[in-house]
């Protein structure tokens, strides 16, 4: 039974869906015609010369031996097998089935008959057919490498994976020496959650030779989707070496440098996959995405807009080209990308709010406050919307409103840094600079590089006559946003008051020199659409 053992294990080396393997021949040949057969020499010939035949391919001349082998009862059921062989590989599968199961009917102990008869039936589709074969060759043979990686892959198929690790368990070392044997320890390991073991088996892949690269990318998902990241990038890297480059080898490199947050080699990788397909979403989208993440607003945008022309009308393209235009205060061009995306998508409350932070963007705050109230009206738990609607009430000068919202979004979500910094706005502007100072000074202690609240909270100490801490706070606020226009003012506005007449006219000059129109305004989007920024 050696060689039946050395033919199995050769033939799980093959992908699945290829040929029978040839070796079963030479298997009929030694166990059923070797020694202690006394008559047919003759037919034992013609079977030795039909399997050396089929092993070089010459398949008519193959089947004629093999028919002079079908008179004698000896051999007449190996001549059946062997024309069985000969059938699948002229892709005459129906007759190779047919061919099988009458050598099988001759001689039931017939292994390497039953194995092809499974094959062929899993290469037609028929599991329900191949599958209680697979079983009865175990009851020949409970250590066939074929068999059992064949019940352990349908086992897996089904989600049944403990089960399909019982199957491969007695042959667990034959099956870590070929792709689709490790490629079912794969899935079995990661849907038990045996992590370490498929860890390991990245070791076995390596040392594999000639496997197709979309076998390989196979694995490497299993394997990164299971946290063995960078086992997956090594496979990965490995078959990018040894393998034609390919959209899907660089796509899936990708993800896998974005999984382990090394986002600039991810890009490179998207990149490289959009040299294969230009046109491919899925790579667009995570290469704006990931230079979005990265702070690479400009290069994000260069992306989204490739994909807004290839999908014009698609509404998460439009969403996500508006968004960076949001960000980039390019409002002219976020407005009617994030407007169509509304419109596609009406019931979608992310498309509203963006489009609300784009409204405010541009001053048209009436607009804004419509699209947050009819959203606050379907989900008044939302913190978020509570907030967006109370900074655009506080703009339009609704304070007492605006103070309701902002108060409800911080019940819903305390310590929150947008709504605490409107709040103080809303209270300074009623007059009320006591119970602003005290709420920008907790905002400080929680958040202290808002830059934003330094600045103001500068300018009420200076009104306060509190002239050292405004001093420390206006400093503080131009140090986190250097082109402050009104951080810079009012400083030079306090060393006046403090009589540092030189200073304050070199502070002064500085303001002119960054003034720009709505410098303010033209922030607070950012604002709406994260209220910790």
């Amino acid at each position: 039974m050696a060689v039946t053992a050395l033919c199995n294990r050769d033939c799980t080396r093959r992908p699945r869906g290829q040929g029978l393997c040839s070796c079963f021949l030479l298997f009929f040949f030694f166990f059923f015609l070797g020694p202690g057969i006394s008559h047919g020499a003759d037919s034992r010939d013609a079977l030795q010369k039909a399997a050396d035949l089929v092993q070089q391919g010459r398949l008519e001349e193959a089947d004629q031996q093999a028919r002079l082998a079908l008179s004698d009862p000896q051999t007449r059921a190996v001549a059946y097998s062997v024309l069985g062989t000969i059938r699948f590989q002229q892709k005459r599968l129906d007759e190779s089935a047919s061919l099988l199961r009458q050598a099988i009917r001759l001689n039931p102990q017939l292994l390497g008959a039953h194995l092809s008869l499974a094959q062929v039936y899993t290469i037609q589709g028929k599991p329900e057919r191949a599958l209680p074969i697979f079983r009865q060759v175990l009851t020949l043979d409970p250590l066939d490498v074929g068999a059992r990686l064949a019940l352990a892959r349908a086992e897996a198929e089904k989600g049944r994976y403990r089960q399909s690790l019982e199957f491969a368990t007695p042959v667990l070392p034959a099956l870590k020496q070929s792709p689709d044997g490790l490629l079912v320890l794969a899935a079995d390991f990661a849907k038990l959650g045996k992590h370490a073991a498929l860890a390991d088996l990245a070791t076995d892949w390596k040392h594999l030779n000639g496997v197709p690269a979309d076998w390989s990318i196979k694995f490497a998902l299993l394997l990164a989707n299971d946290g063995a990241v960078p086992q997956a990038i090594e496979v990965l890297e490995r078959t990018k070496q040894t393998s034609t480059p390919s959209y899907q080898l660089a796509f899936n490199l990708g993800g896998a440098y974005s999984m382990k947050h090394e986002f600039p080699r991810a890009l490179d990788s998207y990149d490289e996959a959009l040299t294969f397909d230009p046109r491919s979403m899925p790579a667009l989208r995570q290469a704006a995405f990931i230079a979005e993440q990265q702070g690479e607003l400009e290069r994000s945008l260069s992306y989204w807009i490739r994909a807004k022309k290839i999908e014009p009308e698609n509404p998460e393209i439009l969403l996500g080209f508006g968004r960076i235009c949001l960000k980039l205060d390019l409002l002219e061009d976020a407005d009617p990308a994030l407007t169509r995306a509304a419109n596609l998508r009406p019931q979608d409350p992310l498309y509203k709010y963006t489009l609300a932070a784009a409204k405010t963007g541009k001053k048209e705050f009436e607009v804004a406050q419509s699209l947050l109230q009819e959203l606050v009206t379907t989900r008044t738990n939302d913190p978020q919307l509570q907030y967006a609607l109370g900074a655009v009430l506080y703009l339009e000068g609704h304070l007492a409103d605006a103070a309701a919202h902002l108060r409800e979004s911080l019940r819903l979500q305390p310590d929150q840094l947008g709504s605490n910094y409107y709040l103080a706005l809303v209270a300074r502007d009623q007059q009320n600079d006591a119970e602003a100072i005290r709420i920008l000074e907790q905002v400080l202690q929680r958040h202290p590089d808002h830059a934003s609240s330094h600045e103001v909270l500068g300018t009420l100490l200076m009104v306060a006559n509190r002239y050292a801490d405004a001093k420390r706070n206006l400093e503080q606020a131009i140090r986190l946003n250097p082109k402050s226009v009104k951080a810079n003012y009012q400083l030079g506005l306090l060393l006046a008051r403090m009589g540092r007449k030189e200073e304050a006219d070199k502070q002064l000059e500085m303001a002119r020199s960054l003034r720009k129109e709505d410098e303010e305004t033209s922030r607070l989007q950012l604002r709406l659409l994260d209220p910790d920024q």
